[in-house]
């Protein structure tokens, strides 16, 4: 039982570093393009990866995989509203760690490939 529990932990964790890298790659095809906002990339790269790790995972489940809260909630076993409370909470995190990064945005400036925003 808890070898089972072990390795469902370890393969949870493998499958969350394997978003994360595809999320990194992803990243930079969008903003590869642009090197003059290279220290931009680099400086949101760093705040991303300053928020905890489940904020991380809300954030790219809305703006990479392009699921919705519901979707979510069925997909993380929560309430819609305790994802609603979550992903707001991830946000001004990230938004936080984008201000120490000194790093603004216009609401112009915002990609992301679902046409959904942060």
């Amino acid at each position: 039982m808890a070898r089972n529990v072990l390795a469902d932990h370890r393969r949870s964790a493998l499958g969350r570093q394997a978003r994360h890298r595809d999320l990194d790659a992803e990243m930079a095809d969008l903003y590869g393009g642009l090197a003059d906002h290279s220290v931009e990339r680099n400086a949101i790269a760093q705040a991303f990866a300053t928020i905890p790790e489940a904020d991380r995972e809300l954030l790219a489940l809305v703006a990479w995989e392009g699921l919705d809260r519901r979707e979510i909630a069925t997909m993380l076993g929560l309430s819609r509203n305790a994802v609603r409370i979550r992903l707001h909470r991830a946000r001004r995190r990230l938004s936080r760690a984008l201000e120490a990064a000194d790093v603004r945005f216009t609401p112009t400036d915002a990609v992301v490939p679902t046409g959904r925003s942060l």
